[in-house]
């Protein structure tokens, strides 16, 4: 899709659908500026792997993500929830079965892939968002579940936010100590070669979350690629020494020449 029938870009979507959003980041003391940094990453303390933590999250991400993306471009955000299940092979059945109808998915259909059970289901809350659940045994009395929330822009759905995080609560509630991951994806505002323009998102990202620090890096011809430690957030992951709470990456698309950024938190799980 074009980005000509968006001309009026961000500015009238922010005040029509990210008001209350933005009404949140206010209120949690977030501040422009020099201020960006500190509040950012102190609100973000206490943050973890469970639906708790994730609505702090998600709303750092999208401001993050809307001021390193270029004016009337889609924000792809996609979330995934995913841990491991035991119970015997009537339990996951019916735990399967149930966590698909709650996730509003109806029933989930069963298949053999790879010599194991596996149970899936699909739908959409709105317009813009897919709900997918893939659930695999692993063994008779073990499973792994995975969860997704996808929207192909965050800034024409209502319903993302409260699904995401319901997402996991209902997976707790099956019995899965789910561990989230967040991957925003939109054109660059910053044009040119993929390092110098994700040393400038880079800038943005540190304006919000103090501490940011290089840790790891990937580049080849089309992408260049950086993991970061940031001591305000206790989502992450461990690499080596290193203890990765956000990955940033800007690629350069071969059909149009533009930079496309992509943004996770911990690490970005879908193609840059």
């Amino acid at each position: 899709m074009g980005l000509g029938n968006r001309g009026q870009g961000k500015g009238k979507m922010l005040l029509l659908i990210f008001c209350m959003c933005m009404l949140v980041l206010l209120l949690a003391g977030f501040r422009s500026g020099a201020d960006h940094g500190s509040t950012a990453a102190s609100a973000a303390a206490p943050a973890s792997s469970g639906p708790a933590a994730l609505p702090q999250s998600l709303e750092i991400l999208a401001a993050v993500g809307q001021e390193v993306t270029a004016e009337g471009s889609p924000l792809r955000l996609v979330l995934k929830w995913q841990g491991a299940y035991s119970g015997n092979a009537v339990d996951t059945v019916r735990e399967a079965d149930l966590l698909a109808a709650q996730l509003g998915l109806g029933k989930a259909e069963s298949s053999e892939e790879d010599g194991r059970v596996t149970y899936r289901a699909s739908g959409s809350p709105d317009l813009y968002s897919k709900i997918s659940m893939f659930w695999s045994e692993l063994g008779p009395d073990s499973s792994y579940v995975i969860v997704t929330i996808e929207t192909e822009d965050l800034l024409k759905t209502a319903v993302f936010q409260t699904a995401a995080q319901e997402a996991g609560t209902l997976m707790q509630g099956a019995g899965i100590t789910p561990e989230w991951n967040a991957s925003l994806q939109g054109v660059a505002s910053l044009q040119g070669i993929p390092r110098e323009a994700l040393a400038g998102i880079e800038g943005t990202i540190s304006g919000w979350l103090s501490g940011l620090k290089a840790v790891e890096e990937y580049e080849d011809d089309t992408t260049y690629s950086r993991s970061y430690n940031v001591p305000g957030l206790n989502r992450f992951v461990n690499s080596g020494d290193h203890r990765i709470a956000l990955q940033a990456a800007v690629h350069k698309n071969g059909n149009d020449n533009s930079n496309r950024v992509t943004i996770g938190l911990p690490l970005i799980t879908i193609e840059y």
